[in-house]
């Protein structure tokens, strides 16, 4: 054994190391010094970065969702001018939204867009609102959306009213009149559309006051119902008795009344138009309400016969044909209208086995109110108007067709008095009227009728005879020999009194000049003798004898001079 504080031989084994004793004595810990440590952990500056980002991409956000308005859908017929991302929805040139996609319906029939509008369209988003694409567009009535070819294609916007609404039918074309624009709206009745479009302008004396807004056909009666809007401050004029009628641009009717020619503005003659008539007052009537109907007549004249008037229907059956008589035409009462022809029909009799065409006219006393429509200061009714009729009846009043139109054929209504009309007989009644026959050889039949007895009634057998008289004279005389020597005489006597001119021509200078010699010789003769008396060489007598022919010398020289002025006198005679 070696001692605790020897090291062992180097090649000798280690020793064994001893075993853990079974039960390890207990040590007392250690007890450590007691330290000071800070539990609360300080935050970096770094760490605030991110959290103002977050607050403020938060509130960005919020902001963001607050201000984003509602999602619509908006159904187009065409896609045309439509671009998701680009394409703006305006109002009055203000933005309010842009087309974030485009597609089609499942059956390919329509596109459908959807928009993204602002806050401030969403109150705006109604039933009544409309959308429309805004592009140029080239037509009758002129050219509109020429600012989008530099702007680019649009949606425009058309706010209007009723319950809050996101899904829209566009337009398919922009409408006739905004819905800003004050004024009222009616609507018209007609049997054809004829030449009226969208944009037709509507007339009152000539001004435009309106237009035509647009037009549908009515399932119901099968009638065109126009909607029409006239603007403020002209809607007063639409009154309950008002009266609508259509204005073609050219109007050319050529009736029983003649030919008449019309003619409006362009833009009527390519959109046509309507023309609104409004009566005086009382006539017509209060102030219109909003989408009022009335009645789109096809002109003036039948505008005018449909107004509300006292009409008084009597029936007239004409023995002839009625060929060229038509609906409207006028009724005539000596030149005056009375009146218009109501309707024309074949009718048949099974009683008879006969056909009839009765005649349906209205005679209409407002039409001659200064002489027919007012009795004792007051407005004739039905009654007095037939009372009236049946005096004039009774006085031979008869009605017949006449020619209206020589160019057209087209007939009317006449009345008038024919002497020797019978009465009418007992139990007609007192809706028909009597009539004659009107035919145009009938006519000229009685023309000349009334000729043959005027020259019936002339003295014919007493004129006869004086010119029977007269022409068995005349050739008595003619075959007389006498009239021959007669005749021959006087040719002889013209041909004798020709040669005389001649002969007279060719003397009457020389018989002058000879005349002047003779006055000049007895002048001188007249001279010597009256010395000769003054030497008191002569006989008793031979003063008186100078006196003759100094009266005679002065006759020849007034003689020459009168031939010298009038040389016909030699055959004549001096005139008085």
């Amino acid at each position: 054994m070696t001692d605790a504080g020897q090291s062992p031989p180097p090649d000798s084994p280690p020793a064994p190391l001893p075993a853990p004793p079974e039960h390890p004595p207990e040590v007392a810990p250690e007890v450590a010094p007691e330290v000071a440590v800070s539990t609360r952990r300080r935050l970096s500056l770094l760490w605030l970065l991110p959290l103002v980002a977050a607050l403020i991409a938060g509130w960005l956000g919020w902001r963001w969702l607050d201000e984003r308005g509602p999602q619509i859908v908006i159904t187009f017929q065409s896609g045309d001018g439509l671009e998701a991302g680009r394409t703006r929805i305006k109002h009055k040139n203000v933005d309010l939204g842009v087309i974030e996609s485009v597609r089609l319906s499942d059956d390919l029939s329509k596109v459908i867009a959807t928009a993204r509008m602002d806050r401030t369209a969403a109150r705006h988003l109604k039933d009544g609102t409309r959308f429309w694409v805004v592009a140029p567009r080239l037509g009758l009535g002129g050219i509109s959306g020429l600012s989008t070819v530099v702007s680019g294609t649009y949606v425009e916007m058309e706010p209007g009213g009723g319950d809050d609404r996101r899904e829209f039918d566009a337009l398919d074309e922009p409408p006739a009149v905004r819905a800003d624009v004050p004024g009222r709206s009616f609507n018209l009745k007609a049997e054809q559309l004829g030449s009226l479009a969208q944009g037709s302008p509507v007339y009152f004396r000539g001004v435009q006051v309106g237009e035509v807004m647009g037009y549908n056909l009515s399932p119901q009666d099968r009638t065109v119902r126009v909607s029409i809007f006239i603007r403020a401050p002209y809607e007063g004029l639409v009154h309950e008795g008002s009266r609508f009628w259509r204005s073609s641009g050219i109007q050319f009717t050529a009736g029983a009344d003649g030919i008449k020619f019309q003619t409006e503005s362009l833009k009527t003659l390519a959109l046509g138009g309507v023309v609104l008539e409004t009566p005086p007052d009382p006539e017509a009537g209060p102030q219109a309400l909003d989408w009022a109907s009335f009645t789109l007549y096809e002109d003036q004249a039948t505008a005018a016969a449909a107004r509300d008037r006292l009409r008084v229907r009597y029936r007239l059956e004409f023995p002839g044909s009625v060929q060229g008589l038509q609906a409207g035409a006028p009724v005539l009462m000596r030149g005056l209208t009375v009146g218009h022809v109501a309707a024309v029909r074949l009718e048949f009799d099974e009683s008879r086995q006969e056909l009839h065409i009765p005649v349906d006219i209205d005679v209409e006393p407002d039409l001659v109110a200064r002489t027919y429509a007012v009795i004792d200061g007051r407005p004739m009714d039905e009654a007095a108007v037939r009372k009236l009729i049946a005096t004039q009846v009774a006085k031979g009043l008869r009605g017949r067709l006449a020619s209206g139109n020589l160019l057209t054929g087209q007939k009317l209504v006449s009345f008038d008095f024919e002497p020797g009309s019978p009465p009418t007989a007992p139990g007609t009644e007192r809706s028909e009227l009597p009539t004659v026959d009107s035919s145009d050889l009938d006519s000229l039949t009685r023309s000349a009728g009334v000729v043959m007895d005027k020259v019936a009634a002339l003295p014919l057998d007493a004129l006869i005879a004086d010119v029977r008289g007269t022409l068995q004279s005349v050739s008595g005389l003619a075959g007389s020999p006498d009239l021959a020597r007669s005749l021959a005489a006087l040719a002889k006597a013209l041909g004798s009194a020709d040669a005389l001119m001649r002969n007279a021509d060719r003397q009457l200078p020389q018989l002058v000049k000879s005349l002047r010699g003779v006055a000049a010789a007895a002048e001188g003769t007249l001279n010597s003798a009256s010395g000769l008396l003054g030497g008191g060489g002569g006989q008793a007598d031979l003063p008186g004898v100078m006196r003759q022919l100094n009266d005679a010398a002065r006759s020849f020289r007034v003689l020459a001079d009168y031939l010298e002025r009038h040389p016909e006198a030699l055959l004549r005679g001096k005139r008085e």
